[in-house]
């Protein structure tokens, strides 16, 4: 049985680590009963009983199962045991007021339209700000390919998808393609009987909605859906062809201090009656999926490196020339294939997942680091999806009962 309002956290590496840890959140309130609002969280380690920096983000206002708690250990905890049967630390939940709001924190702002619907978003914290587009045409010019993609990321208030016009201090004339962490294309299971290639279905020409937003000491997130997309084939609750409707929802955040996204994906899908009416229907969870990504980022010559064995989870493309940028992209699921010059473009890069139910990733975007970006990515990685740290409800019997596995875990 739980004692006292405790998190067990665990370490499961061989050095001292601290950073941010993400768990899920209702299982938490509903052991504890402490609303969002009044949730301070400290470090037991801490005799001052300072709070530490927390918040509660609603993924999806539909499904409270995937509100998320997210904290700071900024003090580090000792090494424990890659099996969890050690604990690091304890964080204690007590009601109270949470610390009061500071200026210099993530931040979103969200750009509407004349009839109120969401046109872009602004996410931006000390290191990034990155413009993202909810709409395929953004300025009404007729070139209807944008969709889901950032089409401005300032590095330190400096362009990073056209650096080299950006260092000389040029805005007019930098290319008009650039744009990257842009969905392209899904690629679903095709029917099962008869067996048939996979359904493709095209994300940059759909608009998306904004689910819900969220901002405070740790992070600024968004989730958004695409268009709902019309898909026959395999239910994966009974392996029966059926007509589904399916919408991708993507949760993009941007965490303090840090130069990058990081981005879950899931498909939520409803099935449609034989009248072609969703109505009420039971919602349809756990769809795999292939997630394409594009990327068109000037970088000039570049150096491409990726994680080889046993197989790749990141990839990172350098500049081999002044002011020397790069891009790296690291995941809990495993890349399949990754394209780069993409059809004959040096400046376009496409990669795409093996198929799963849900993909977690994360975008960096660096600048000066000749010879050291790849390694940044790699120990991201490890840390964030690799051996994450964790936090679990305590248990005050010999070995804690988990909660379940964290979303993510940043250093």
């Amino acid at each position: 049985m739980p004692s006292m309002n405790l998190l067990t956290l665990f370490n499961p590496s061989n050095y001292y680590r601290s950073g941010y840890i993400t768990v899920p959140w209702y299982p938490i309130y509903q052991e504890f009963q402490i609303p969002p609002e009044e949730l301070v969280l400290r470090d037991l380690r801490d005799l001052s009983y300072t709070p530490i920096s927390a918040q509660v983000d609603r993924i999806d206002p539909e499904d409270s199962s995937r509100d998320v708690l997210v904290f700071l250990l900024q003090k580090a905890i000792p090494p424990g045991a890659n099996d969890n049967t050690l604990a690091s630390g304890f964080i204690r939940l007590d009601r109270g007021n949470p610390m009061p709001a500071k200026l210099g924190e993530p931040s979103v702002e969200i750009v509407y339209g004349d009839s109120g619907e969401a046109r872009g978003v602004r996410l931006a914290n000390n290191r990034l700000i990155v413009w993202f587009n909810l709409i395929p045409d953004p300025e009404n010019m007729g070139r209807n390919w944008f969709s889901g993609s950032a089409t401005s990321v300032q590095l330190d208030h400096q362009e990073i998808l056209d650096p080299f016009l950006a260092a000389r201090g040029e805005w007019l004339g930098q290319e008009p393609e650039k744009r990257c962490i842009q969905v392209a294309e899904l690629l679903l299971p095709g029917l099962s009987h008869p067996k048939s290639p996979s359904y493709h279905v095209s994300l940059f020409d759909r608009a998306y909605r904004l689910v819900s937003q969220s901002s405070g000491f740790i992070r600024s997130s968004i989730t958004i859906a695409s268009e709902p997309f019309d898909y026959i084939g395999a239910a994966p609750d009974t392996g029966n062809n059926r007509h589904l409707v399916c919408e991708l929802y993507r949760v993009i955040s941007l965490y303090a201090g840090v130069d990058y996204l990081t981005e879950e994906l899931f498909i939520k899908t409803k099935s449609m009656s034989e009248e072609n009416q969703m109505g009420d229907s039971k919602e349809i969870a756990d769809l795999y999926f292939v997630a394409r990504y594009f990327a068109h980022m000037n970088m000039g010559l570049t150096e491409d490196i990726q994680q080889v064995f046993p197989v790749p989870n990141w990839f990172a493309i350098g500049s081999t020339a002044d002011p020397y940028p790069a891009y790296g992209m690291a995941a809990l699921e495993h890349i399949d294939t990754m394209i780069h010059p993409y059809e004959g473009n040096k400046s376009c890069f496409s990669w795409h997942f093996l198929p799963s139910q849900s993909v977690k990733c994360l975008h960096l975007f660096t600048r000066g680091q000749l010879g050291e970006f790849d390694t940044r990515v790699g120990h991201l990685w490890y840390e964030m999806f690799y051996q994450p740290l964790k936090a679990e409800i305590y248990q005050d019997v010999s070995f804690p009962q988990a909660v379940t596995k964290p979303a993510f875990a940043l250093p």
